[in-house]
């Protein structure tokens, strides 16, 4: 949902692209929203999105943007914009991902106790990362790190994928290690998704994550990620750049320019973007949560309106769009001058400077917001 040319929405009654409409009538995006992001013909800078996906998307990264300015000079038709895409993930079910590098001694730990994986790398290059894994110095980790997957990156996959089938066989056989039992399920359930795929080693490089209904988290550029399973808002500055390392077909991938962009950051967990109330007396169960992470472009409110309630929601200094999850109601604005009824999946562009209210029906009604403001 939003103006990106990949795929545009469109105004229902009409059937003229939105980016067209709001060319036509610029104050619907507000003007320090289109100075500060540098917006043209009718673009507003998020792209909104709901994702629900049983086998896991491409390990891949978003570049910055003047990497992304780069990128699409190079090749117009594999990166179609020069922006950068920095995002925020909102789960709506138990949702499973991995994101961003494990702490170099846990990936030294599984070096060390799975063969399998430590068979990838030539012997120096095993003995200088164990040497520096738990260096207090930040600089000599990253660079180890970055010797170790630079190499990774570029192992060939058939050869990889050998070694994959022995670990996987070894697994579905009992034989792992106690050290080794932290890692099992996510490896046989990714060889279920990618079949002795080379990607399945990531598990041994980077974090993997359960969460839970509620639970938000950014994904900065360069950062490498997977969504594995479940069901998710996702909101993001408005691109469609992706550069993908594994689980993806060998003529999607771009190893040099993964290399040339992923940025090393090994780190031991992830924060969650802890939501506030938008109004008063929000909780996880009714009323309206702000999920506001590090991005300029955006922010994601939850609104839950109980059975035959009303939210209120004040002007906002930026456009938005909404889109509802559960249940059925109205959107209300222009002083309730206007309405519209809204359902299950259907998706609402609200105007800059438009206070809205929210009538559910005979259910509670369930919908999530993503807008962006400027001071």
């Amino acid at each position: 949902m939003g103006t990106h040319p990949n795929a545009p929405t469109r105004v229902h009654s009409t059937g003229q692209l939105l980016s067209e409409h709001l060319a036509a009538h610029p104050e619907l995006v507000g003007e320090p929203i289109i100075r500060r992001f540098g917006l043209e013909n009718g673009r507003i800078p998020f792209l909104f999105k709901v994702l629900s996906f049983d086998k896991a998307l491409p390990v891949q990264i978003h570049p910055k943007k003047h990497a992304a300015e780069h990128v699409h000079s190079e090749s117009l038709k594999a990166h179609i914009d020069s922006n950068h895409k920095p995002a925020m993930a909102l789960a709506l079910s138990d949702f499973s991902a991995l994101c961003g590098f494990l702490p170099t001694f846990q990936v030294s730990e599984f070096l060390s106790f799975v063969p399998e994986f430590a068979s990838l790398f030539p012997p120096d290059i095993i003995a200088h990362f164990k040497s520096v894994a738990r260096s207090p110095n930040e600089s000599e980790c990253k660079a180890a790190l970055k010797d170790l997957f630079s190499h990774y990156a570029q192992v060939d996959k058939e050869e990889a994928s050998v070694h994959v089938k022995c670990l996987v066989d070894r697994y579905q056989a009992g034989k792992e290690l106690d050290e080794e039992k932290i890692v099992k399920l996510l490896v046989l359930r990714l060889h279920e998704m990618y079949p002795n795929d080379s990607g399945i080693f990531c598990a041994f490089i980077l974090n993997h994550f359960d969460f839970k209904p509620g639970h938000a988290f950014s994904v900065a550029t360069g950062e490498p990620h997977a969504y594995i399973t479940g069901d998710i808002i996702e909101c993001m500055a408005a691109s469609d750049n992706t550069i993908p390392l594994a689980f993806s077909p060998p003529s999607h991938l771009d190893i040099p320019t993964f290399l040339t962009n992923v940025v090393y950051n090994p780190v031991p967990g992830k924060a969650l973007v802890q939501p506030t109330m938008f109004t008063r007396g929000s909780t996880h169960t009714s009323g309206s949560l702000l999920y506001n992470p590090p991005i300029d472009e955006l922010a994601v409110m939850q609104v839950i309106v109980a059975k035959g309630g009303v939210e209120s929601h004040h002007k906002l200094r930026g456009p938005s769009i909404a889109v509802v999850v559960e249940g059925e109601g109205t959107v209300v604005w222009a002083e309730g001058a206007k309405r519209l009824g809204v359902g299950k999946g259907q998706a609402v562009f609200i105007a800059a400077g438009t206070e809205v209210k929210y009538s559910a029906f005979e259910t509670a009604f369930k919908l999530y917001r993503a807008f962006v403001e400027v001071a």
